[in-house]
């Protein structure tokens, strides 16, 4: 095993994978949470997203889904429904169904004849297929149009995906999030206030997590919504697509903070 070396991020970090993290390979290790940018304590964003899917892809619009969170998911044919804005934007919902083997499809949930939201691919006898249940349109595993409502409606969209080592990877091209800032507000004493700047999307839920070393597991941290705010709060629920900033009192001399972007499990099949 290699010895421990100096990263791009400017801490010591272990190669060995903890039980915590799913890790990939040593090549790709620093871009390693859930969703978001890594905020060091003493300024400056850094990219937390896993590798990128295809060469040119925007890494502020890919997300990670750890397969063990969604136990259908561990078997063929298994199927979600995740809610990433809690609305029907263009992917703000989609459908994740595990195909043969490590084969993972990523489609929009909004069906194309009305915007009814569809369900978890269904591959029982005589169905093996997504559903929409208020016109009947049906489209196959990967969001192709098997039945139309009406006459040349469209497949439903696609986003590419990626698997390595028990994690997902779901380019969405809309979700353009990425932690635009980081400032030091004040100093008092040993505490320091953190501004962090960040693009959120309307009606997406979001927390702020910390982590020393970015090996050790990250763990939820309040924060303030105003500069001279109390930092009590643990979530916020974006009201509309803007800039965001959210503030952090941290008395740690190194570390990092990113913003996690909480994905919901609607419903799921089998």
């Amino acid at each position: 095993m290699s010895s421990v070396k100096q990263c791009p991020l400017h801490v010591s970090c272990s190669v060995h994978r903890p039980v915590s993290l799913e890790m990939l390979n040593r090549r790709e290790w620093v871009k390693c949470f859930a969703l978001g940018w890594a905020a060091a304590l003493t300024g400056g964003a850094r990219s937390t997203l896993l590798a990128d899917i295809s060469p040119g892809v925007n890494a502020a619009n890919v997300i990670e889904l750890k397969v063990s969170d969604y136990p259908v998911l561990a078997d063929a044919f298994g199927s979600v429904r995740l809610s990433l804005f809690n609305q029907a934007l263009p992917g703000g919902k989609m459908i994740l169904t595990r195909g043969p083997g490590d084969v993972f499809y990523a489609v929009n949930a909004v069906c194309t004849h009305s915007g009814t939201i569809v369900e978890p691919y269904d591959n029982t006898e005589f169905t093996e297929s997504i559903n929409c249940y208020a016109h009947g349109s049906r489209y196959d595993i990967q969001g192709n149009i098997l039945t139309e409502a009406t006459s040349g409606q469209a497949s439903l969209p696609k986003f590419n995906t990626a698997f390595a080592n028990g994690v997902v990877r779901v380019e969405i091209p809309s979700l353009g999030f990425k932690l635009n800032t980081v400032t030091m507000q004040s100093v008092v004493g040993n505490s320091k206030r953190l501004a962090l700047n960040f693009t959120q999307r309307q009606g997406a839920v979001f927390k702020v997590k910390y982590t020393p070393d970015l090996v050790t597991a990250p763990v939820p941290v309040n924060f303030a919504t105003a500069a001279g705010g109390v930092a009590s709060i643990s979530q916020i629920t974006a009201p509309n697509n803007s800039a965001r900033t959210l503030w952090v009192d941290s008395t740690q001399s190194r570390g990092f903070y990113f913003i996690e972007l909480v994905v919901t499990l609607e419903t799921s099949l089998p």
